[in-house]
């Protein structure tokens, strides 16, 4: 044999060796398909990252761990619905406490107008006697202003106006005479020696005394001109003690587009 050459032996275990070698480098870099099953798998092998997306389906589950997942999904869903209900309910509660303040608003409102109502009636109790401080005496009752609400009259026509102890008010209507329209309110007295003062003033007031002597007011002008007069200033006494201590009057000819009437209003004091 020449020098260098290989033996048929050494050949054989040389490629035995290289096929010993080749096999195992062959099961390493190229597993079987379906080969591994979960025993050859450490724990904790399988990471997220060397699943790829939608490769795990229900269908690929086992039945129990399945069911293991619905449960925890549905519990998951449970408790995302209980914690919305509990934002709900936390807003809930603000709406009830919202409610409550609300009716202890209207609550406290309707206390406060009671207690109003009650103030006001207390405050109208407490000064029922009285008004601006002052006690009743302080004020002229009603019963003794006599109220003359306004009216007409036609020519000659006449009205009495008020009858207050010896005197007696009227008043009176010309219209178209030959010095023209006249109206005139006149008083008369039962009771010598009585006074009054208005349109004339007269301190010695006595039964049949003439007109001139007994005016309160009057007016007068041309046939259908409107003419109008007022007076505030009157008063009548008699020596038995009667009074009208205010004479408030006013009168008027052919007003208010109406000609041919005399209009008499006004109020008086006793």
């Amino acid at each position: 044999m020449r020098r260098g050459a290989s033996s048929p032996a050494t050949i054989v275990a040389l490629v035995a060796l290289f096929v010993a070698l080749s096999g195992t480098t062959y099961a390493v870099t190229q597993v079987p398909s379906r080969s591994i099953d979960s025993r050859q798998l450490k724990k904790g092998a399988v990471r997220t990252e060397n699943i790829a997306d939608g490769a795990v389906t229900a269908a690929k589950l086992s039945r129990g761990l399945s069911a293991r997942i619905a449960r925890s999904t549905a519990r998951l869903r449970a408790d995302t619905s209980y914690a919305d209900r509990a934002g709900y309910a936390d807003n809930a509660g603000h709406a009830d406490r919202a409610a409550l303040a609300d009716r202890a608003t209207t609550a406290g409102t309707a206390d406060s107008a009671a207690t109003a109502g009650s103030a006001v009636t207390a405050g109208t109790a407490a000064d029922a006697s009285q008004l601006g401080g002052h006690d009743a005496s302080f004020y002229l009752p009603r019963s003794v202003i006599v109220e003359v609400p306004r009216f007409s009259l036609g020519s000659d026509e006449t009205r009495v106006i008020l009858e207050h102890g010896p005197f007696t008010i009227t008043a009176r209507c010309f219209i178209n005479k030959p010095s023209g329209d006249d109206a005139d309110v006149q008083i008369s007295t039962t009771e010598p020696h009585s006074a009054f003062e208005g349109f004339t003033a007269n301190p010695d007031l006595n039964p049949g005394d003439p007109e001139s002597a007994r005016a309160l007011i009057g007016v007068d002008g041309a046939t259908g001109v409107p003419e109008f007069e007022s007076s505030a200033a009157g008063s009548a006494v008699a020596p038995s003690g009667s009074e009208i201590r205010s004479i408030i009057l006013y009168t008027g000819l052919n007003l208010f587009g109406r000609p041919g009437r005399c209009t008499f209003g006004g109020f008086f004091i006793l």
